[in-house]
């Protein structure tokens, strides 16, 4: 296991490397979320899966890849990020999963405390006292993307094609339940990856809703 402080420094190289694309890409996650909120299910199905196909591809490629050589295991994690890349593009061309913001009740309220959880991940480092350089940012850092990504998978499921709905949620959910408990958060002092935790298993206990009232609905048709 690499030490913390050289696991830190792989962050901060990162995060100093490509400013200010962080900046661009959280921007972009803000203005993804405005159009989910306002704008069209077709407008705003297409802006999400286009980003997420940007995001997570930009993770594996560059966070992993190019700038992430000393993490361990970086080759398998790049993998698994440039899957859900290659995940949200096949549903972006196939219009699989309907992501729609809930209209009314505590499904809406838990999404939108959801977001926002995931939008202030770098006001949690700013507290933490971590300097800019070490600040994790949506769309350019692989925990916080994934976290924003679960709690759209949330909002959804759908009746076609599910096995490509099922594959993406596993994926992200091998990297947002596990890797908190087990490494980020005792291993690297990474406790805005909380946050990514709780998303997770708000988005396993949603599926598991929807899937049963799924079923439950297609009893009574019978």
């Amino acid at each position: 296991m690499i030490p913390a402080n050289e696991w830190w420094m792989v962050l901060q190289n990162y995060n100093q490397t490509i400013f200010p694309s962080q900046i661009l890409f959280y921007l972009l996650a803000i203005g993804t979320l405005f159009v989910s909120f306002w704008q069209s299910d077709k407008i705003a199905n297409r802006l999400i899966k286009g980003f997420f196909v940007l995001a997570f591809g930009w993770i594996g490629i560059v966070f992993f890849l190019l700038l992430g050589q000393k993490l361990p295991a970086h080759n398998a994690q790049a993998f698994l990020f440039l899957s859900l890349s290659a995940l949200f593009a096949l549903d972006l061309f196939t219009n699989t999963s309907q992501f729609k913001i809930p209209p009314s009740g505590w499904r809406r309220i838990v999404t939108i405390i959801g977001f926002s959880l995931v939008l202030v991940y770098p006001l949690v480092s700013i507290l933490l006292g971590r300097p800019s350089a070490r600040w994790i940012i949506p769309g350019t850092f692989p925990c916080p993307t994934t976290a924003l990504a679960l709690v759209f998978m949330a909002t959804t499921l759908p009746t076609k094609r599910r096995w490509l709905y099922l594959t993406t949620l596993c994926l992200l959910l091998i990297w947002a339940i596990p890797f908190p408990i087990m490494i980020q958060i005792p291993q690297f002092g990474v406790y805005e990856d909380g946050i990514m935790l709780t998303a997770g298993i708000y988005s396993l206990m949603m599926f598991l809703i929807n899937w049963n009232t799924t079923k439950v609905g297609r009893l009574q048709n019978i």
